[in-house]
């Protein structure tokens, strides 16, 4: 079954789908990488909340490993047989008074990695296959990283019927500048240098705060098909750039 918002962005909300790559590709990105088990997961160009997905970690003796881990974290006070709803970002401004985010903020930080994300400009509108009209999704990346980081965290959740699993969530903070108009947030992407000190178990909680702050900014983004919309479309085309709507579809820009 289809997670509850996976069809509709609108309930969806803020940065709850983006492409994740292949093992391949996270290699290329972090060649020395330790992939033992644990790390299966299917790259997606359309992956939604719940679903397994490449998370980055440091292990105790420092190497860093590759991990699958359930998009949405599940904390590890968490008692209830049903995981939380709704824990797959997480406001960066936030996080450290929370308790849902503050223990794994300070001791189990991760990187998720991934190709872009999707978000759906409200004030410019596009027709889906069905005609029904709705907002435009767009698709936004880095356009010299093929692979690139997202600050998280990460849990094991101890299930009473089944074996242990990895959860994790992304942090979110304001836009970049160069692609705000489409969306005031985003996840918090990490330059090479910030996502290794990010990692890093010396890192004090101040630094960690900077360091989500500033997230980059080398950021772009361009409209992509309203496929996307339900994600039962998985295809590497979802990403490509795709004609706007007709002209009489923008609406200008509201404050």
């Amino acid at each position: 079954m289809l997670p509850p918002d996976a069809r509709h962005p609108i309930v969806a909300g803020m940065c709850g789908r983006y492409a994740s790559p292949d093992k391949e590709a996270i290699v290329m990105r972090w060649p020395r990488i330790r992939c033992d088990g644990g790390c299966e997961w299917k790259p997606s160009a359309n992956v939604a909340p719940t679903t397994d997905v490449p998370i980055v970690v440091q292990a105790r003796d420092g190497q860093w490993e590759l991990q699958a881990a359930r998009w949405g974290l599940v904390p590890a006070w968490w008692t209830r047989p049903a995981p939380p709803a709704r824990t797959f970002n997480a406001r960066a401004e936030d996080a450290a008074h929370k308790p849902i985010w503050r223990d794994a903020l300070r001791t189990a930080r991760c990187l998720l990695p991934a190709r872009g994300w999707y978000e759906w400009r409200r004030n410019q509108l596009a027709l889906d296959a069905a005609g029904r009209e709705g907002p435009q999704p767009h698709f936004l990346f880095c356009p010299t990283e093929p692979v690139i980081a997202f600050a998280g965290v990460w849990s094991l959740w101890t299930r009473p019927d089944a074996a242990p699993r990895p959860t994790c969530a992304l942090f979110t903070c304001p836009a970049a500048p160069g692609i705000a108009a489409i969306h005031p947030r985003m996840p918090a992407a990490l330059t090479p240098a910030q996502g290794a000190r990010w990692l890093d178990p010396a890192a004090a909680p101040d630094e960690i705060a900077a360091l989500l702050a500033a997230a980059r900014t080398d950021l772009d983004a361009h409209p992509v098909s309203t496929r996307v919309n339900d994600v039962r479309h998985d295809a590497p085309d979802l990403t490509v750039r795709v004609s706007p709507p007709p002209a009489g579809l923008f609406p200008p820009d509201s404050a």
